[in-house]
């Protein structure tokens, strides 16, 4: 985090406050962090697991065929917040940075005052993408198993954490019809990037 903080000055007039300020703002440039993205719209999450499912193209029309199925989790925050610290009576909702059961979470704190379990937060909306994807986050301690499998080891609250399948033959149906609500890619990445993927696949250059 020292050396993004130090050598990203040149590239953007946004003023890092914090560390935690920079931990968003790395999350959205692909750095790998203890953060994990989720969205409180249904529509971002829907679009995130169809579009970023693995597919192949068929013949000259172009025919979409996916290779496995997909998946949208649905996470109730505070019931996983309340259990994954019920070991500091915590009844509280979703976490803010500025909240005292975050100095376990520091950004630069050590791995041996961290917290256990992963916990649901709000991050600062620093970049566009952050705000048009109704952005949230949830942020891992010592335990670093997928929150899947922390569920049942940990025996979470029933409905904390549920998975919905989307079978892979109903993808291709799927994919049209997130697109036709127009989420699309420069509403999702609302930037030049974002842009331009939405022409690639406009004019049939989706690879």
């Amino acid at each position: 985090m020292i050396r993004f903080r130090q050598r990203s000055v040149p590239f953007t007039d946004k003023q890092l406050t914090d560390d935690w300020d920079a931990l968003f703002f790395m999350q959205h440039y692909r750095i790998p962090t203890r953060l994990l993205d989720w969205s409180e719209n249904p529509f971002i999450a829907f679009y995130f697991a169809v579009m970023s499912a693995s597919f192949t193209l068929i013949g000259k029309k172009q025919k979409i065929t996916f290779k496995d199925d997909a998946a949208v989790w649905i996470l109730d925050p505070i019931k996983w917040n309340r259990h994954a610290l019920n070991h500091q009576s915590f009844e509280g909702n979703v976490l803010v940075t500025k909240d005292p059961e975050m100095k376990g979470y520091e950004p630069t704190g050590t791995f041996a005052k961290m917290n256990k379990h992963a916990v649901a937060m709000y991050g600062t909306h620093n970049s566009p993408r952050i705000v048009a994807q109704r952005g949230v986050f949830t942020i891992f301690g010592q335990n670093l198993d997928s929150m899947e499998d922390v569920y049942d080891e940990d025996q979470f609250p029933d409905g904390s954490l549920i998975k919905l399948i989307l079978k892979k033959e109903l993808l291709p149906d799927f994919r049209k019809s997130i697109l036709s609500y127009g989420i699309t890619e420069s509403v999702v990445y609302p930037d030049l990037d974002g842009l331009a993927q939405e022409m690639k696949r406009n004019f049939g250059f989706e690879v």
